[in-house]
């Protein structure tokens, strides 16, 4: 046990300072493993994409005429797909890798202060100053000073102390020592921190410090490359029977050695089985830790340089401390061409020293091993084969491996493992140019390391430069791909639209790497082509890994949404986390579907995400009917502030439909017309649904100007409901050249429509008797104006039909009351009202209008019957102003009737009525005179509004105002 625990007898300060390496070599091990346990992503991250498809809804549907229209909104379903994001140098690992460099050559170069031997001190210090000439610390400009001055002037510091140590004061401390070189060194690094002349002076450190790093990781490889199989030796000699020993250790040897030999199959290509092939970095470590007690027991070929106590000690340490620091920081900067060659640097030495250390033992032991005798102890006292021919043909035997693989593409991929250091340092430095001529230099040596071309790829695909990208990636992919490389190449060609050329290059990445978040993407790939069996299997996959569930539970709802599958949407919710994404996709499939979801909108995150804004948007839409006002508006704040900018327009144009919902017309128009505006972009669709909206309220010749927008944008149905609007309007000859247009429409609907309004816009009145109800219908109300009562009377008694005729007396009543003919008004709605009608939605539409007319024809204020509540919106608001005028409460009749005034222009009797209201109750003497001026901007053809305002403007003395409103008016009324 003694000899397990060597340090135990050691003297109180050597074993205080063996405990201190000790501590540093069980850093350098867990520096290594974290970094080899994270991977890639030491550099990379995932970053999630999203893609959003847009599902439109109907909200309501409205006739005019004989056509009916959809007022279409917009939820979003929205895919959620990884990339690997830009590689972002680690520093933190290069910052380390510079500690331990330094503070192991510290270790070192106390070490030689101690050689007694003048030869190995001389030979230890010359290799020191090249270690410190290798540091190239002229590049740091200390003082402004470039040139070899201050690095002689380091290299002469160091040395002095040193000769001092090893010829004037030779009986210091190896602790002083270490102290006094430690001191002098920090010293150093605080003038460089302080004074250096460049940026990041560190990581220069750090980048040329990897020429020496590397190098002695490969020297260090090299001394220990035989430990496990000297192992062996020792547990083949704890045996007791006779001849079993030179049995086991032969057996495990050529176990050792097949294994290995499959791990330089795999790592050559030659074999690509489904094995559990031997972790490289585990045999360096295995083959470093059993190196203490094996360079221990071979003291006895070195101690005429060091002995092991402790110098010999230390200095194995401090070694292996910058083997596994330099090795630590290749992998958390994933530099991959430079972890080429100590991958193959570790095999290629393992089974040449493998090999000729099982004929060492054999040549020297044979004997030993089989008489059971304890070999392990005179392991390194051959009599033989010499030691040195040992280490010698092992050094050959790796050389061979390495000549045989071509040895000029481990110096290749050394200098590619550079040149990505200094990328990395040109990236810290903010000098993009200049860090990527070094990435393609790197490209040049190592042309197909993964790190030098995953960059490369990222930069030539966000300059759209798509061949060059797919290239570096297909490179990076060749030989050592990682699954963000992989993953990159195939979103490659997503996002140029070629999905199913992505599908290949995703199936064949997961083939390298089964990676859940390459499921995702190929689940998504297969969705956009509708390959729903694939996609739902490949996204239950994804869903089974905690970093990937969320993602996949997002776009299984938006693959039931996109593909129109009848779900329970509240029961699949219930299965799912309860995330922006997923709320967001039940929202929008509820809406589609047309189910109720338990779900709550808050309004307490008013910074919003692309995931949290579509939610808020997707809940707009599915509850547009139930919003209240202050929701509304809190909701129209948040889209209003400037931190959500990016997605203010969706968010506005949403709300719009929630305005117009609540009877808010004004608002809803004026928040379309403003993104209308400043979007260029969606223009057509702000001017499609403002088209449709002022359809429906009734203004035709505001639509035929929105319409026109629209079509000039070819957007959707607007070619034919500019003609159906322009014929709305009354522009005959404009509606005739419309349909004429239809006529060529490759939709046989659309060319049904214009035939049939071309039919009733051209067919001559003496014709007439030959049309169908409908087409008399149409007749009427896009040919006769409301002095055309002759030709009416006769037509009107030529339906056979009585809900046409019904519907034909109705429509000319409302045209008349428009132009303020009460008296007629009542006359044709009371026809309409006596015919015998089956259509309950005509029948509440004619008492409506008898009841405006009978309160117009009354006065105002009129008699209000409290029971009167049958009314619609926005008439029943108008019967509770009026109700609460006449019993006196001022405070209501005040609220309802602003809103009349303001929320409808397109609602003329409820503008009157207001405008009448304030006159006689209000103390601003302009205030009805701005009410019907923003009436008339909106509701610029309204006879009735125009003379109101024109009587109110003459009362103010506006007469020219007053003059030509009433010109406009009389305009209107003759085309009427």
């Amino acid at each position: 046990m003694q000899s397990l625990y060597f340090w135990k007898n050691w003297s109180g300060d050597y074993r205080a300072f063996w405990y201190l390496c000790s501590t540093l070599l069980a850093a350098g091990l867990i520096f290594l493993w974290l970094s080899y346990f994270k991977g890639p992503a030491n550099v990379t991250n995932w970053e999630k994409l999203h893609e959003q498809k847009t599902v439109e809804t109907v909200t309501h549907t409205f006739e005019v005429g004989s056509f009916e229209f959809s007022i279409p909104v917009e939820s979003y379903l929205t895919f959620e797909f990884f990339r690997g994001s830009t590689l972002t140098p680690n520093t933190t690992a290069s910052y380390l890798f510079l500690a331990g460099l330094v503070l192991s050559a510290i270790i070192i170069l106390t070490v030689i202060t101690t050689l007694t031997s003048r030869f190995w001190y001389y030979t230890g210090m010359g290799l020191f100053i090249l270690f410190v000439i290798s540091l190239r610390l002229e590049v740091l400009q200390l003082f402004g000073i470039t040139g070899q001055l201050i690095p002689l002037t380091i290299i002469g510091m160091y040395v002095l102390v040193s000769f001092y140590f090893s010829f004037i004061k030779t009986t210091s401390t190896f602790l002083l020592r270490f102290l006094v070189f430690i001191t002098i060194t920090l010293g150093l690094g605080f003038l460089i921190a302080y004074f250096s002349g460049v940026y990041f002076p560190f990581l220069h450190l750090s980048s040329t410090g990897y020429i020496a790093g590397l190098i002695l990781t490969v020297l260090f490889i090299l001394m220990v490359a035989h430990e496990i199989p000297a192992s062996f030796v020792f547990l083949a000699s704890q045996g007791t029977a006779t001849g079993k020993s030179l049995r086991h250790f032969v057996i495990i040897s050529i176990v050792y050695l097949v294994n290995l030999w499959l791990v330089y199959f795999h790592e050559a290509r030659i074999i690509e089985w489904n094995f559990l092939y031997i972790n490289l970095y585990l045999l360096l470590t295995v083959s470093a830790l059993l190196g203490i007690w094996g360079f221990k027991n071979r003291e006895v070929q070195y101690e005429n340089i060091v002995p092991f106590y402790p110098f010999g000690a230390y200095f194995y340490m401090a070694m292996a401390f910058i083997a596994f620091a330099t090795t630590a920081n290749l992998l958390g900067n994933h530099n991959d061409a430079a972890l080429k060659i100590i991958r193959d640097i570790i095999i290629f030495s393992h089974i040449g020293y493998a090999i000729i250390f099982l004929l060492y033992v054999i040549s020297n032991f044979i004997v030993m091993l089989a008489e059971n005798y304890p070999v392990h102890k005179v392991l390194y006292q051959p009599t033989r084969m010499p030691y040195f021919t040992f280490r010698l043909a092992g050094f050959i035997a790796t050389l061979a491996f390495v000549f045989y693989m071509n040895w000029k593409e481990y110096v290749y991929h050394g200098l590619s493992g550079f040149y990505n250091n200094m990328g990395d340092l040109y990236i810290k430095l903010d000098q993009p140019a200049f860090a990527e001529a070094y990435y393609i230099k790197s490209k040049s040596y190592g042309f197909q390391n993964n790190r030098a071309n995953y960059i490369l790829g990222d930069l030539e695909a966000r300059r759209n430069n798509f061949d060059n990208a797919s290239n570096h990636y297909e490179l990076a992919n060749g030989k050592r791909p990682t699954e963000y490389s992989l993953i990159n190449h195939g979103n490659l060609y997503v996002s140029a639209g070629s999905t199913f050329a992505a599908i290949p290059l995703y199936r064949s990445a997961l083939q390298k790497e089964n990676s859940p978040y390459i499921q995702n993407n190929l689940a998504v790939a297969y969705a956009k082509v509708h390959k729903l069996d694939s996609a739902v299997a490949l996204f239950e996959l994804a869903r089974k890994n905690k970093a990937t569930k969320q993602t996949a539970e997002t776009n299984f709802l938006a693959l039931i949404g996109q593909e129109f599958i009848p779900v329970n949407v509240d029961s699949v919710c219930k299965l799912f986390q309860r995330t922006p994404g997923i709320e967001s996709n039940a929202l929008a499939l509820a809406t589609l579907q047309k189910q109720k979801v338990n779900f709550q909108q808050s309004l307490r995150e008013t910074q919003l995400s692309l995931l949290t804004a579509t939610r808020l948007n997707n809940y707009l839409v599915y509850a547009l009917k139930e919003l209240d006002t202050a929701f509304i508006e809190n909701t129209f704040r948040i889209a209003s502030d400037p931190v959500n900018e990016y997605y203010s327009e969706a968010l506005k144009s949403t709300l719009a439909h929630a305005y117009y919902h609540q009877g808010n017309v004004t608002k809803a128009m004026a928040t379309l017309a403003e993104l209308g505006y400043l979007s260029q972009a969606r223009q057509g669709e702000y001017n499609y649904l403002l088209g449709l909206w002022t359809l429906e309220q009734g203004a035709p010749e505001l639509t035929v100007s929105h319409f026109s927008n629209a079509v000039d944008t070819d957007y959707k149905d607007a070619r034919y409901y500019q003609a159906i609007a322009l014929a709305e309007a009354g522009l005959r000859e404009e509606a005739l050249n419309a349909c004429n247009a239809l006529l060529t429409d490759t939709d046989s609907v659309v060319q049904e429509i214009g035939r049939q309004l071309k039919k009733v816009l051209s067919v001559p009145v003496s014709a007439t008797a030959s049309l169908s109800d409908l087409e008399r219908y149409q007749f009427v109300r896009y040919r006769l104006t409301t002095r055309d009562t002759v030709i009416f009377k006769r037509l009107i008694n030529e339906f056979t039909n009585t809900e046409y005729r019904a519907l034909t007396f109705y429509e000319m009543g409302v045209r008349q009351l428009k132009l303020a003919r009460l008296s007629q008004a009542k006359k044709y709605i009371e026809l309409a009202a006596r015919q015998q009608l089956t259509d309950q939605l005509l029948r509440q539409k004619i008492r409506d209008a008898e009841w405006l007319i009978d309160v117009a024809i009354a006065g105002y204020p009129a008699k209000i019957a409290d029971d009167e509540v049958a009314l619609a919106n926005p008439l029943r608001l108008l019967h509770e102003a009026l109700a609460a005028e006449q019993r006196g409460d001022s405070l209501k009749a005040k609220s309802f009737f602003h809103i009349l005034a303001t929320h409808n222009p397109f609602f003329e009797e409820g503008v009157l009525a207001a405008a009448r209201y304030f006159k006689g109750h209000s103390s601003e003497p302009l205030q009805v005179y701005n009410l019907l001026t923003d009436a008339i901007y909106l509701n610029k053809y309204s006879y009735r509004l125009l003379m109101a305002y024109a009587e109110e403007a003459a009362r103010l003395g506006f007469d020219e105002y007053a003059a030509g409103a009433r010109e406009r008016a009389h305009e209107i009324q003759l085309r009427k």
